[in-house]
């Protein structure tokens, strides 16, 4: 049991993230890295657009919020996807 008591056993959650906490977007960008959700780029999506937006978001142009990390682990994965 944890300090609040909670049995850690039935509040797993998923990787990386913390049980107690709510956030989809980071859940989904757990699945999706853990290959328990499959992802594909649609034919029309420009994978330079998707590169070009990954290296803006690491370099810190834009403002910081859970949902862009996980947009940013997601195309990270779309894109290993692509280069593999």
């Amino acid at each position: 049991m944890t300090d609040d008591g909670r049995d850690d056993d039935l509040d797993t959650g998923v990787p990386d993230s913390d049980p107690r906490h709510i956030d989809p977007a980071g859940d989904l960008a757990d699945a999706v890295e853990a290959g328990d959700l499959e992802l594909e780029l649609d034919d029309e999506q420009d994978v330079d657009e998707l590169r070009e937006f990954l290296e803006r978001a690491e370099a810190g142009e834009f403002d910081a919020d859970p949902s862009l990390e996980a947009t940013v682990r997601i195309v990270r994965s779309l894109l290993n996807d692509v280069e593999e």
